[in-house]
């Protein structure tokens, strides 16, 4: 006998009756959210090693995942004998240094300064009021690690709430998934299981991408540290390590901190004043960071992860004022978790496949029309966009440390040396600009031959196009104004014309780095050659294989176009409004006579 069916309204009041019970017994029992997020996470991070267990021994699975707790508590009785005492030490050690530096701060400043809108400010009274937020920041900090680790070694109740609802989790994880796809449409099932499997990719490439990375920094931090004889490396390389866990924030506080230490206490052995070794760690951290964001983060954590600055900030923020210690470690997945749900709701939206592996940049390419503007001048780097680069630095380097091949292959050397000569580029434009702008000119001139090879730059003569090009000038030559913007002279542009056998007139304009103040790239030379061309910016397609050569065309608002094929990368990228992997694959985006003829036709 079947029942009566319940009417839209009656499901609308009973769904909306259990959404507003669930909301009042969430926060009934919202003391016993956190202990509930740990389980969860505790499920989440040892389910793998639980089933790893029970395919080797074949015991069955509630066998499988005491003998998996007893060997997490083995490891927690074990590792605070081994461990705790020297981190207690770095602790305490890093404390005591950072209340001298607080006391340095308070007693460095004398005197006043100049009188501002008729107030005199003391230097004294600055710097004291500084010391007293740091001591403030920090015996808060030092208050609530004692108070996190008191909880977590006293409340027996909440440890054994947590053991408890993991090992029922454990055990009845997949009988769990198994209801839960059953209560589901079948149209719907396919959808839900890609999804899951999406979000812990992410949850699993964070955890453990996150671990490891805090490790290796760490490490990296304290051999750095101790050679150049930073006070308390090894409490530093913990705070670094730690901080980790807060992406995009992290590694800037502990930067800071280090820096500022060094600025107090100077080298323990280095003959150095304590402002230029202040410079010195400075710089080593920003290279370590440099070395996590662009080898060590890709290869750790990955893509999924990775969020706008803005939005890590924020969410850290967020998190610490609303969930504390848990919020802010788990704030950064649980933002890339949102955003890929948000992702597949509009896909599905806008009816569109919810888990394309790869889209493409423009659904329908309008030959001659790149970022909604019609195109009619080009403008190219030449070293790396038009030429190949000379990468022979990097490759002798990576000969050199050869010793190193069993726990770092050749091939990854070579690259790991690339990368940093494309990041060098920017350091090295500055210094040149630095000395343009002190009138030191000669020295300026000797610089740049020396940085020559550093930025993979060959002699001039020894410049050779990539293959295509030539016909992908004259191509383009018939359609489009081209101009050609670079930072080599006017000397050696003479001698590359020459030996590549280019036509005089291929180019609509020349701009060498004798005709700017400033070496290129920078705005200066950009907004010369739109005088020549007499271009708008907006109709004028900047083409570079570097960050640096597209921020410049972002600058006067022209359309950016970046190259893979020289130094760039794509997560260089992402502000690109098209990104290549060679300059000849411009043809199916510029060859307007193609869509003129298929829109006649």
């Amino acid at each position: 006998m079947s029942t009566k069916r319940w009417s839209t309204t009656t499901k609308i009041v009973v769904s909306a009756s259990l959404g507003l019970l669930a909301v009042l017994l969430l926060y009934a029992f919202r003391v016993m959210i956190q202990p509930t997020i740990i389980a969860l996470l505790l499920t989440f991070v040892l389910y793998q090693p639980v089933s790893w267990v029970q395919q080797r021994t074949g015991w069955s699975r509630a066998t499988s995942i005491v003998a998996v707790y007893l060997l997490v508590i083995l490891l927690l009785i074990i590792a605070p004998i081994i461990f705790v005492p020297r981190v207690v030490s770095s602790v305490e050690s890093l404390l005591i240094l950072l209340e001298s530096m607080v006391a340095d701060l308070e007693e460095a400043g004398t005197g006043t300064l100049p009188a501002i809108f008729g107030f005199d400010l003391n230097v004294n009274i600055i710097l004291q009021q500084f010391g007293a937020v740091i001591q403030n920041v920090l015996s808060q900090a030092g208050t609530g690690a004692l108070g996190l680790a008191a909880t977590l070694t006293t409340g027996v109740l909440t440890t054994i709430y947590v053991l408890v609802l993991g090992f029922w989790l454990l055990k009845d994880v997949i009988k769990l998934q198994r209801m839960v796809m059953n209560a589901l449409p079948t149209e719907y099932r396919d959808d839900v299981q890609r999804l899951t499997q999406e979000l812990g990719e992410i949850w699993m490439a964070f955890l453990r991408g996150q671990l490891v990375l805090g490790l290796v920094v760490g490490f990296i931090t304290w051999i750095i540290m101790s050679i150049v004889g930073l006070p308390n490396a090894a409490g530093l390389a913990l705070l670094a390590g730690v901080l980790e866990f807060l992406p995009t924030v992290g590694p800037g506080i502990s930067g800071a901190i280090g820096t500022l230490v060094a600025l107090l206490q100077g080298s323990t052995w280095l003959p150095l004043g304590r402002l230029p070794f202040a410079i010195i760690v400075l710089i080593l951290y920003i290279l370590i960071t440099q070395v996590e964001s662009v080898y060590l983060i890709p290869r750790l954590v990955g893509r999924r992860v990775r969020l706008h600055p803005a939005v890590t900030f924020t969410g850290i923020i967020s998190a610490a004022l609303v969930f504390g210690v848990v919020g802010i470690l788990l704030i950064t997945p649980t933002i890339a978790s949102v955003r890929a749900l948000l992702g597949y709701v509009f896909r599905k939206l806008r009816d569109l496949e919810p888990f394309e592996s790869s889209q493409q940049q423009n659904e329908i390419q309008i030959p001659g029309l790149i970022g909604g503007h019609w195109i009619e001048g080009v403008v190219f780097d030449l070293d790396g966009t038009l030429t190949y680069l000379d990468w022979s630095l990097a490759s002798d380097l990576a000969k050199r440390s050869d010793r190193l091949e069993r726990i770092w292959p050749h091939d990854r050397r070579e690259q790991f040396f690339r990368r940093f000569m494309a990041w060098m580029e920017g350091p090295s434009l500055a210094a040149i600009s630095l000395l343009t702008w002190l009138r030191l000119h000669d020295d300026a001139r000797r610089l740049t031959s020396r940085l020559q090879r550093l930025r993979a730059f060959p002699p001039p003569e020894s410049q050779k196009l990539r293959e295509g090009v030539p016909d992908l000038l004259l191509e383009l030559r018939q359609q489009y104004k081209v101009a050609l913007l670079t930072n080599r002279s006017k000397r050696e542009m003479e001698t590359f014309l020459q030996g590549a056998d280019l036509p005089e007139n291929l180019f609509d304009a020349i701009v060498t780095r004798d005709d700017l103040r400033k070496p290129s790239p920078n705005s200066e030379g950009l907004i010369s050659v739109l005088e020549i061309l007499n271009l708008p910016a907006d109709a004028c397609l900047v083409v570079g294989d570097t960050e640096l050569h597209l921020r410049v065309g972002e600058a006067v608002g022209a359309v950016q176009v970046g190259l893979l094929c020289g130094m760039g990368s794509t997560q260089n990228f992402s502000n690109a409004d098209l990104v290549l992997e060679e300059p000849v694959d411009l043809i199916a985006y510029l060859n307007r006579p193609q869509v003129v003829e298929k829109l006649w036709s």
